[in-house]
């Protein structure tokens, strides 16, 4: 059986990286859209959980402060239209709003400043 030249010796070993690195991207891409749909997941399930305490409890800090929220950071008009409670014209309750937003940042403020050392 006659030897390989060294140059078929480093074609043959450039095609195995070559295949080595297509899987090697392929399953990295695999692993980023795990990790992705495990994201999207956990999202999911937190904003449901939150919407559902949202609706059970509608006279609580939590829906005030989470009406706010919205209220703030959801601008696009189709993203505003999944919130119909958001365009609902209640004066009061924007005055609530605003002062449990006010109490919900200086409760922040409180944990964030530094405890004195004895």
């Amino acid at each position: 059986m006659p030897r390989k030249s060294t140059a078929d010796r480093l074609t043959t070993l450039r095609q195995k990286r070559e295949q080595l690195d297509a899987q090697l991207r392929a399953l990295e891409v695999r692993s980023k859209q795990a990790e992705r749909k495990a994201d999207t997941r956990r999202k999911v399930i937190a904003g449901a959980l939150a919407l559902e305490h949202y609706e059970k409890n509608p006279d609580s800090e939590f829906r005030r402060i989470l009406r706010r929220l919205l209220d703030e950071y959801v601008v696009r008009p189709h993203d505003r239209a999944l919130f119909p409670e958001l365009d609902e014209t209640d004066a009061g309750s924007a005055q609530r709003d605003a002062a449990a937003g006010t109490q919900f940042a200086q409760a922040g403020r409180e944990t964030d400043s530094p405890s004195p050392t004895p």
